[in-house]
């Protein structure tokens, strides 16, 4: 039996990939202490650690956790992508850059014998090539062996166009990425999200935890309204007086922005404001509004009864989107577990 621990765990949807996989997350650690609701109902008898993971003394958790040196032990972290990601325009040396070092850290400090990473594309070009060298100095430096690339959820079972840096490392010999599964017949958005019952904007449904919808303004409902249905785009609205001004003087800029997503495709990239039709291609292909939470969570892989708390809707959107997709983390636990089964022969 691996035991891991699930640093920068978020909501857990790489953890609940792992429990899914067979692995026993003995941890996740987050400095966001309003995501322990969340993680905990989930995904027991994991525990949330609210502490920063450039505060964590890696020899007094694994005790307080009941790590022995004996365990197999993996550990996993998804720190914040935003610094990396070529979305952000900020190229910065913030702090939130330092975070895959203090993992780093952690790993020299008491190393496991597995880890995964994910994060955003920009981690290893250009942009977080001087963050990725160092980290990459660490691992060889403890003894481990590394694969990474560039997966695309999509290719592993999740209805959702979602390329993200990918990097598995071994101590017992050289670990292999997850092959694809559905490169050639990837799960559309029909297949995740047509049994959920209607709504209207604002609307919320009790069928299924979380099936809520955000509200529109008048002006929003409008557009939404107009964009033809199954993949429509605020391109194809004849009357252009009816967009935002700022549509009107930049019609190419954002073209996503107040896009329906199609049926018989995977939906585009979540984000944290997956729910809002002005923040991408993120309205429903057929209902006048944005995906509800339990759509998004669907597109995300998350079973019906993982249940998202907080106190807005926003909050409860951010945890969704920022989340590894369950079944892409499920791949990635199962290539460990078969890692360790082949190495124990």
């Amino acid at each position: 039996m691996i035991k891991a621990i699930d640093f920068c765990c978020g909501a857990g949807g790489l953890t609940r990939g792992l429990l899914d996989a067979g692995i026993s997350v003995v941890a996740g650690v987050d400095n966001d202490k309003r995501l322990r609701k969340t993680y905990e109902h989930n995904n027991r008898p994991s525990r949330f650690i609210a502490e920063n993971i450039a505060d964590v003394r890696i020899n007094e958790l694994r005790a307080e956790l009941g790590v022995q040196s004996t365990d197999t032990i993996l550990y996993a972290a998804c720190t914040p992508c935003q610094p990396f990601s070529t979305l952000n325009a900020a190229k910065s040396d913030d702090g939130k850059k330092s975070l895959l070092l203090e993992f780093a850290r952690i790993v020299a400090q008491c190393p496991p014998d597995f880890i995964i990473v994910e994060n955003v594309p920009g981690l290893h070009n250009a942009i977080g090539q001087n963050i990725y060298q160092q980290f990459m100095f660490v691992l060889k430096k403890n003894g481990f062996l590394a694969e990474s690339d560039l997966l695309d959820a999509k290719h592993f079972g999740v209805p959702q166009t979602r390329k993200r840096f990918i990097l598995i490392a071994s101590k017992h010999g050289q670990p292999r990425l997850p092959a694809p599964t559905t490169r050639e017949n990837p799960t559309t958005v029909r297949e995740c999200i047509a049994k959920y019952p209607p709504l209207a904007a604002g609307e919320e449904s009790t069928k299924f935890p979380n099936h809520a919808s955000r509200k529109l303004p008048p002006h929003h409902r409008r557009i939404v309204k107009a964009i033809p249905l199954d993949g429509g785009s605020r391109n194809d609205v004849p009357d252009t007086s009816i967009l935002l001004k700022c549509h009107q003087r930049h019609p190419k800029a954002h073209k996503d922005v107040f896009g329906r997503m199609a049926w018989n495709e995977p939906s585009p990239t979540l984000t944290c404001r997956c729910t809002d039709v002005y923040c991408g291609r993120f309205i429903h292909p057929e209902q006048h509004r944005g995906i509800s939470l339990r759509e998004a969570a669907a597109l995300q892989t998350f079973r019906d009864n993982y249940e998202f708390f907080g106190k807005s809707f926003l909050e409860k959107s951010g945890q969704i989107g920022n989340a590894v997709p369950v079944q892409l983390a499920r791949e990635l636990g199962a290539v460990a577990i078969r890692f360790l089964r082949d190495f124990s022969r």
